[in-house]
């Protein structure tokens, strides 16, 4: 009877479990980046915030491409709307090529959403770029849905 319970008591926690819209696996709270796989849709979105510093990028990079591969999913959402303080281009070069090593890059679809400051839009430019240069598929927006609307279509 308590093994049956017990059977019953896990089938529901996974159903709850399974039934979430997103699963957050960032580090920790005080990461300036949070990873977030949707339930809803086939996307791995990664929220960046604060200061961002190299080492934190090629992290939050390395994580969502992980859990891309975990899932199986080649769709990006990287959304830098809440950025204060942005890598080097330098930085985001060094990652683009890091990042084209692998089998894995020219799979790649990412749109990125605009940071607020507008200091850092030339960063998130440059990545479309530099990205695009490397195979990647990649798109910067200012609207959040047409981001979406790019990333589930068939254009490029």
């Amino acid at each position: 009877m308590v093994l049956l319970y017990t059977y019953f008591c896990t089938l529901e926690l996974y159903k709850l479990v399974s039934a979430q819209s997103t699963i957050s696996t960032a580090q920790s709270d005080t990461m300036p980046w949070n990873i977030t796989a949707h339930a809803e849709l086939p996307i791995i979105e990664t929220c960046y915030s604060g200061k961002l510093s190299k080492t934190e990028l090629f992290a939050a990079a390395r994580e969502t491409l992980s859990v891309g591969k975990e899932r199986s999913c080649t769709l990006f959402l990287g959304d830098c709307s809440n950025l204060d303080g942005a890598p080097s281009i330098f930085d985001l070069y060094s990652l683009a090529k890091e990042i084209s090593t692998s089998v894995y890059s020219h799979t790649l679809k990412e749109a990125l959403l605009m940071p607020k400051i507008p200091a850092f839009i030339e960063n998130v430019n440059f990545w479309e770029t530099i990205g695009r240069n490397r195979g990647f598929r990649v798109r910067v927006f200012r609207d959040r849905q047409m981001a979406l609307d790019w990333l589930t279509g068939d254009q490029d």
